[in-house]
């Protein structure tokens, strides 16, 4: 069985080392209010010994001896094994700390990278979880290769892995389980970042998800002709096609729901020397919604080769025979 070893990087270890030096001083602050340190010292006769300010200065310097070596080897010695069924971490030197996440239970992938992540190449993993936890693993190296591995495993508990042929969907054209959308958020007469046009494509799934699925493919426009994804990369912190699934499962995410994301298969075609994104939705277990801005939803169904509206009265209708 493949299995991906996860070391998480330095930044780890110096953040837990400026929690604790936090800590000590908040601590040490509040237990001088108590009692008072030079008068304890002079009470065990240490005065005779040592300087009360050599003694300071030595008890301070063993504190963060200890404390860091401790920290220290509870970093070096702890890691991440990610296999094709659940990630396990591992730590500790005599007794072994395990806990387990179900890749089962993974709902989604994301790719976070703060300034310092950027400049070490490292990144964190937030993995969000099917009861909506968050699980992460912060400041790893080989962040893509980990990212893609679990996103592999993930699809591959999700049902229908079969490929896509998208020239036959190109030649096909729109119909009640296709349609084409040129971009996924760059307005290309308007030539900026529409808001709205990221609502159609969510619109569209939750059709697909409402009807008996079907495939959306991003990059194609209305007459089956490949314009890429280029414009939609370069609108996106990261210029890429990582940062553009991450960017299109947020929104699956926050405007239909987290439960909802283990029916929809993000993928990627160079066709034409262009990319394109396919988007394969298989029909939800349950009703599916627009959450809009204003907190509206929105109750969508694909129809032939559109994506209808439902009144509320329709939509209690389509529920009622449907699901």
């Amino acid at each position: 069985m493949h299995k991906v070893i996860v070391k998480q990087g330095p930044v780890v270890f110096i953040s837990r080392v400026f929690v604790m030096e936090l800590f000590a001083i908040v601590f040490f602050t509040l237990i001088s209010y108590l009692e008072d340190y030079q008068m304890l010292f002079t009470s065990f006769n240490l005065d005779s010994y040592i300087s009360y300010y050599r003694f300071l200065l030595i008890a301070f310097f063993l504190f963060q001896m200890i404390y860091l070596i401790i920290i220290f080897i509870d970093w070096y010695f702890s890691y991440y094994e990610i296999g094709e069924r659940e990630i396990m971490k591992k730590s500790g030197i005599i007794f072994h700390r395990k806990k387990f996440v179900s890749l089962a239970d993974v709902a989604s992938v994301e790719i976070y990278q703060s300034p310092i992540d950027r400049r070490i190449k490292h990144a964190t993993l937030i993995l969000e979880r099917s009861n909506n936890k968050i699980t992460k693993i912060s400041n790893i190296p080989n962040f893509e290769e980990c990212a893609n591995f679990i996103k592999q495993n993930i699809k591959k508990t999700s049902g229908d892995t079969s490929p896509i042929n998208i020239t036959s969907l190109l030649k096909r054209g729109e119909g009640s389980d296709l349609e084409f959308k040129e971009t996924l958020r760059y307005d290309l007469r308007k030539n900026e970042v529409n808001k709205e046009i990221e609502k159609t494509i969510i619109k569209s799934i939750v059709g697909f998800l409402n009807a008996s699925g079907g495939n959306l493919l991003i990059g194609v426009n209305n007459e089956g002709n490949v314009v890429g994804l280029e414009k939609d990369y370069n609108s996106l912190p990261r210029k890429n096609r990582d940062g553009f699934e991450n960017h299109l499962t947020m929104l699956i995410r926050t405007m239909i729901g987290l439960s909802y994301t283990r029916y929809i298969k993000i993928s990627f075609e160079n066709v034409q020397e262009k990319e394109v994104c396919i988007v394969s939705v298989r029909e939800g277990y349950k009703p599916a919604y627009l959450k809009a801005g204003d907190k509206k939803e929105e109750f969508f169904v694909r129809t032939g080769n559109t994506t209808q509206p439902f009144s509320m009265s329709e939509t209690e209708e389509y529920i009622k025979n449907h699901f």
